[in-house]
């Protein structure tokens, strides 16, 4: 056995690769914890990042998730005052401002003051009446 086989079979399980560097070169990355494989990825890019690094990113950029919270109060106060039946009230009272403007009754087409509405009534009671009457 002093020669060598025609084909040589390679054992190659595992390398060992250190000029690789990090996979993820995202400036600001996003995480999404991957729960089945127990990893954590990128969302911009989606390469795998180790949660050490994950939790250290986030420690170094705390300011960010601080600014993400201060956006996401604006948002849920925006939402809370969002009431679509109070846009006509809301259209009326800035053409009001000042009594400068007056609104006029849909019906007769009399402008009125809106401190001389005396009452309300109810809209259904309303609708019926004029299907009512045609």
């Amino acid at each position: 056995m002093n020669e060598l086989p025609e084909k040589v079979v390679q054992l190659e399980v595992l390398r060992i690769n250190r000029n690789i560097g990090k996979r993820c070169k995202c400036k600001k990355p996003n995480y999404v914890v991957d729960t089945d494989n127990r990893g954590v990825n990128c969302a911009i890019c989606g390469s795998g990042i180790d949660p050490y690094d994950a939790i250290y990113g986030l420690a170094l950029h705390y300011e960010r998730l601080q600014e993400e919270v201060k956006r996401l109060l604006v948002q849920r106060k925006e939402i809370a005052n969002y009431k679509p039946h109070l846009i006509v009230f809301r259209n009326l009272e800035s053409h009001y401002r000042g009594k400068e403007m007056l609104p006029c009754c849909p019906e007769c087409k009399q402008a009125f003051y809106f401190e001389h509405i005396t009452g309300w009534v109810n809209r259904r009671m309303i609708e019926l009446r004029r299907k009512r009457d045609g």
